[in-house]
């Protein structure tokens, strides 16, 4: 896997597949802008911008005296604009909102969305350096007694939620402010994914390998979408055998370089991995429920492998059939959501090691190179990846410190390889594993079409939640006397 699409997997498997339209809506919000520090580690910078956050009081029993029961879920923003996540995160704003009476305040991440400390310039190097975890989650610690110290909620519990790079900051927030966050969700968060832990580089890789390779008891789809790489990669050898290729696959430019085939290819193999939802949804590209199983039948119908991969391709990038005349396989390199932060941050503190070997997996082999991530990123943003600094700052494997966290993670979703899977140590470290769940499956929209597992998940997190949020109210009550 080349360096290319490793930054992009980074990047665009933080976004969010978007709602059913049949979906109830979200409860209506409200939408405002807090003054915030632009570098809370810097006592004679001055700076400051606006960040944007969206509050629901719909189902909120607003505190008339020194007791609060109604807890605040706070929603970690992540690499994105924060009305989409709040407009696809609908079991928190739908269910858990209504069933703990909670008040919804939802943040935007700096540097993502509206919240762009330089406005336009704010990717330039001179600017794009405010950008950290570590400074995203101080914002969001001053931000919250803010917030509350104006609606009369300062002696609320407060939990914090979110999923992906948002579980992670999550989990994080619980992990270094547990004097704001009194209990935190974090699904599929791959806080496990770097340099310093046991997780395995390849895992990411193998786990799509197996989603494509139990659509059936032999493992076929899998084991032909390996034989469609390495035919590929044989054809490529030869100038006839890349115009083959670019006729093949209905590319919009005559390939010249197998990576750039190779990274779109992966890319959206990856993606159909981590969005293999049991209805339709979106994830970039309209999909139809279980379109691993769906794209595997498409290929047990063609007798040749690569036009086998053809047709797993098109379950993604054309299952309605509307797509334009070609491919253009430069779409899913890095930046193709149009924002250039979380390539920065993949650049920077958030260094997660993705190969592939080619055996465990069906990709070409690659293994991870940090000589190489860091010249690409040398050249990009003129900064040298600090790959032992996450597990360094947020503890990395040992828990045994923290408590109050939910990690929650789908047995379909390549992430898994990086998430907390088993309590190691702290107190009230809850793991859920998801038989048949995807990419933070969990967040969304309760769905008839829901595995069991997934059902059961949200009524364990709400459990535990409204446990961390009665323990909370009852350690502020006694503070308060």
């Amino acid at each position: 896997m080349k360096l290319s699409i490793i930054l992009v997997i980074l990047y665009i498997t933080c976004a969010w597949v978007k709602s059913n339209t049949e979906d109830p809506p979200p409860p209506p919000y409200e939408e405002f802008y807090y003054m915030q520090t632009l570098d809370h580690f810097n006592f004679y910078n001055k700076g400051s911008f606006p960040q944007r956050y969206l509050v629901s009081d719909t189902y909120w029993t607003r505190p008339t005296g020194p007791i609060c029961e109604s807890p605040v879920l706070f929603y970690t923003g992540n690499e994105g604009d924060i009305v989409w996540f709040y407009e696809n995160s609908q079991f928190v704003t739908n269910v858990l909102a209504k069933e703990m009476g909670a008040l919804l305040v939802f943040a935007e991440h700096r540097f993502y969305g509206e919240t762009m400390p330089f406005g336009n310039s704010s990717s330039l190097p001179e600017n794009i350096g405010y950008l950290t975890s570590e400074q995203a989650l101080a914002d969001y610690a001053q931000l919250i007694p803010a917030v509350l110290s104006d609606l009369g909620g300062s002696h609320c519990p407060v939990l914090a939620v979110g999923g992906s790079y948002g579980g992670m900051l999550a989990s994080w927030f619980r992990m270094k402010y547990p004097n704001i966050i009194d209990g935190a969700l974090a699904a599929s968060a791959p806080i496990l994914y770097f340099l310093g832990t046991n997780a395995n580089s390849e895992g990411f890789n193998e786990i799509a390998t197996i989603d494509f390779a139990e659509t059936s008891s032999e493992g076929t789809c899998a084991t032909r979408i390996h034989s469609a790489f390495n035919e590929i990669t044989q054809m490529s050898n030869t100038q006839n055998g890349l115009n083959v290729l670019t006729k093949t696959f209905s590319l919009c430019e005559e390939l010249t370089e197998l990576s750039d085939l190779i990274n779109w290819l992966e890319a959206a193999i990856t993606y159909m991995a981590m969005a293999d939802y049991p209805y339709p949804a979106n994830f970039l590209e309209p999909m139809p429920g279980n379109p691993i199983n769906v794209s595997c039948s498409l290929l047990a119908k063609e007798t040749d492998n690569i036009q086998g991969l053809v047709q797993v391709m098109n379950v993604y990038f054309n299952s309605s059939g509307q797509a334009g005349q070609c491919n253009n396989v430069s779409v899913y390199t890095t930046g193709a959501l149009g924002s250039d932060g979380w390539d920065y941050q993949a650049c920077t503190e958030m260094v997660m090691p993705i190969s592939a070997n080619g055996v465990q997996d069906f990709f070409p082999a690659a293994p991870w190179s940090l000589s190489q991530l860091t010249q690409y990123c040398q050249q990009t943003w003129q900064v040298t990846p600090n790959p032992n600094w996450i597990t360094t700052y947020y503890q990395g494997q040992d828990l045994s410190q923290t408590s109050n966290i939910i990690f929650s993670n789908g047995v379909l979703d390549p992430w898994r390889a990086g998430g907390v899977v088993s309590n190691d140590g702290g107190n009230d470290i809850i793991t859920i594993i998801i038989d048949g769940g995807a990419h933070h499956l969990d967040l969304r929209m309760p769905n008839s079409a829901d595995p069991t597992a997934v059902t059961n998940a949200r009524v364990l997190e709400t459990k535990y939640l409204m446990q961390f949020a009665q323990e909370a109210s009852f350690k502020k009550q006694l503070k308060s006397k």
